[in-house]
């Protein structure tokens, strides 16, 4: 039973192979042509081995830090980055403000609706932490932010295509996580979650499945790895690394939730999801510190409820929240991730969520995002209605109707843990 597992696992797919590079504020043809070559380059390569790629993209160094740019230049600059990678077969771009800790850069996160109303293949994040402080400006801006982003379309969309981060690394293959440093390069995210599952069904205790997860998972990364670093030697293109993160996709095969009923919940979110978490985050930290590989990103379970059908049904079922999702955050790779909300949800409570987030990601120093979708004319309970291959419907969650006090959010500019 396992080796015939272990001959499927050769047709593990890839989610992304994001290319990373530098523009400037307009220009960017010959740039973004040789970005794409790059993706081309490395999809030919691994393509041999892994037929399927899911999505290819490119990620650009944050809107601040671009030359010249002001905010009012920031639409030209996303429509020409659209039309190059439409016309070069790109399929996503990810264009980041950044780390935001002076009052300037509030300017270029109030464009977030132009970003998306200029392309619909753009996406785009605000890291709401720099040298370990907390930006409480730039987290109520941001709420405010989500709040008109929900309102450019009747579902509630486009929040899909933009998260508040803390502590996110540079360099990640997944969006809109993502932001680019240093030299032009690529990265590498995975969709391993079929063999997690192969790997559980085969039978066993937990040390019997871990040890088939290691083994599988060992074998694969290490093949991708290899290819990733021969394209680099025969590009010179830095090859920045594997993201080994979980990141589910609405399929039976890429279901995270599955995988972690089939480990043994009766349904996600009961008491156990948590162990069950550690269980898994844990092989994947293993692995990354174990193997010869490079990677980069999270490194971890990833729970974007709107993106997997076992989740999706698990809050059907009314087993999941904000809070359960925020506890989840403090072991598992990702944050509180796609979770429809009511359109009338107060900009203060998803400040309020967002701090939580990244109050976690400091005290735990790890990677965290808030990728919060607030549905308009949707309360608590009533379905979303999107028509889109990334998403599986689901129930709206519920919003509190309370927060932190409005006070105590701007009497702090920015805060420090001691």
């Amino acid at each position: 039973m396992f080796l015939a597992f272990q001959r499927e696992s050769v047709f593990m797919n890839l989610r992304s192979i994001t290319v990373g590079s530098n523009l400037r504020k307009e220009g960017n043809e010959a740039t973004i042509r040789k970005a794409a070559g790059v993706v081309a380059a490395v999809r030919r390569r691994l393509t041999e081995r892994y037929p399927k790629v899911r999505t290819t993209r490119l990620c650009t160094q944050p809107l601040i830090e671009i030359d010249d740019l002001n905010p009012e230049g920031v639409g030209r600059l996303v429509k020409e980055v659209d039309r190059i990678c439409r016309s070069e077969g790109v399929d996503w771009f990810c264009t980041p403000i950044g780390e935001c800790y002076d009052n300037t850069h509030l300017k270029f996160v109030k464009t977030l609706p132009t970003i998306m109303r200029s392309s619909d293949i753009a996406f785009s994040n605000v890291i709401a932490t720099h040298g370990g402080r907390i930006n409480f400006e730039v987290i109520l801006e941001c709420a405010r932010q989500v709040l008109k982003i929900s309102r450019l379309r009747s579902d509630g969309f486009d929040n899909f295509r933009f998260c508040v981060s803390a502590n996110v690394k540079p360099n990640g293959a997944f969006f809109p996580y993502s932001w680019h440093r240093g030299e032009d390069g690529f990265s590498i995210g995975l969709e391993a979650i079929d063999l997690i599952i192969g790997s559980v069904r085969a039978g066993g205790g937990l040390i019997e499945i871990r040890d088939r997860i290691r083994e599988a998972l060992s074998t694969e990364l290490e093949k991708i790895d290899s290819i990733a670093r021969e394209v680099e030697s025969e590009s010179g293109v830095k090859y920045y690394g594997l993201d080994l993160s979980l990141a589910p996709y609405p399929t039976e095969s890429q279901s995270i939730g599955r995988a972690v009923e089939c480990l043994g919940a009766e349904i996600f979110g009961v008491n156990g999801t948590l162990f069950l978490t550690s269980y898994l985050t844990n092989i994947l930290k293993c692995l990354e510190r174990d193997l010869p590989i490079r990677t980069v990103g999270f490194t971890g379970v990833m729970y974007p409820v709107l993106e997997d059908r076992y989740l999706a049904h698990s809050n059907d079922e009314g087993f999941l929240s904000v809070d359960s999702l925020l506890l989840y955050s403090s072991v598992c790779g990702c944050g509180p991730d796609m979770i429809p909300l009511p359109g009338d949800i107060s900009e203060r409570e998803v400040a309020s969520i967002m701090l939580d987030m990244s109050a976690l990601a400091l005290i735990l120093d790890k990677p965290l995002v808030a990728r919060l979708v607030p549905i308009p004319r949707r309360r608590k309970g009533q379905r979303t209605k999107f028509n889109y291959h990334f998403f599986h419907n689901t129930k709206v969650m519920a919003a509190r109707n309370r927060s932190l006090r409005r006070k105590m959010l701007r009497a702090t500019s920015s805060f420090e843990f001691l």
